[in-house]
C-alpha cells in the first residue's frame, strides 16, 4: 500500500487492510495513526476550553504533533515494506548484509521518533485533562492513555529491530519515554478522577 494510503482511505477499509494477512501495515503504522487521532482529541479538547488561556497553543501544539505523526507513520510503513524485501531477498552477495543492517536501523529510528511523539502526546494530554472543560478533560486524559499504549508498542517495535544490539542507547531512550508516557498518562487519569 502507497504510503499516502494510510490516510486517504476511509476507516472501514484502512481496518480492514490492517486485518488482511500481510505483514503491513503493521504495529508501527497503527501506533502512529492512534497517536496522531489522540493528538486531535486533545486539540479538539483544547479548543473546547475557551476560559483556559493555554488552549488555543496547547492545540496547535496538539495539531503539529498530529501533523508530525502523520509523516512519520507513512515513512514507518515505507522503511517497514523496504525491511521486509531485503530480508525476503536470499541473493548473496556484497553489501546484502549492510543493507540489511542498515534497513532495520532505519526501522528501529523511525519507531523510536513515534515513540518520542507519543510521549508528548501523552503529556500533553495529561495536562489538558487538567485545565479542560469537563468532557474536554475526559477526551484528553483517554487521548493520553492512548499514546502511552502507542508509545510501549514503538519502544517494542525499536527493541525488536535492534535485537543485535542488546543495551542499544536507543532502546533504552525507548524504554524511558514509555515509562515516561505512563507517568503522564496517570495524571491525566487522576486529574479527571478528582471532583472540579
Amino acid at each position: 500500500m502507497p504510503e499516502s494510503e494510510l490516510y486517504t482511505r476511509n476507516l472501514r477499509d484502512l481496518l480492514e487492510h490492517i486485518a488482511a494477512p500481510s505483514p503491513a501495515p503493521g504495529a508501527g503504522a497503527v501506533a502512529g495513526i492512534v497517536t496522531a487521532m489522540a493528538a486531535a482529541l486533545i486539540a479538539s479538547a483544547a479548543r473546547r476550553s475557551a476560559d483556559w488561556p493555554e488552549a488555543r497553543g496547547v492545540s496547535a501544539q496538539a495539531q503539529a504533533l498530529r501533523g508530525r505523526l502523520e509523516l512519520l507513520t507513512a515513512a514507518n510503513e515505507k522503511a517497514y515494506l523496504e525491511a521486509l524485501a531485503l530480508l525476503g531477498n536470499t541473493s548473496t552477495g556484497d553489501g546484502r548484509d549492510q543493507a540489511i543492517g542498515q534497513a532495520l536501523e532505519k526501522a528501529a529510528e523511525l519507531p523510536l521518533a513515534i515513540a518520542e511523539a507519543a510521549y508528548d502526546v501523552a503529556l500533553l494530554g495529561a495536562e489538558t485533562a487538567e485545565h479542560a472543560v469537563p468532557g474536554g478533560a475526559q477526551d484528553a486524559a483517554a487521548a493520553s492513555v492512548l499514546a502511552e499504549s502507542a508509545a510501549r508498542a514503538a519502544a517494542g517495535l525499536v527493541a525488536v529491530n535492534l535485537v543485535s544490539s542488546a543495551g542499544d542507547d536507543r532502546v533504552v531512550h525507548a524504554q524511558r519515554l514509555a515509562a515516561a508516557a505512563t507517568v503522564a498518562a496517570k495524571r491525566a487519569v487522576a486529574a479527571t478522577a478528582s471532583p472540579v
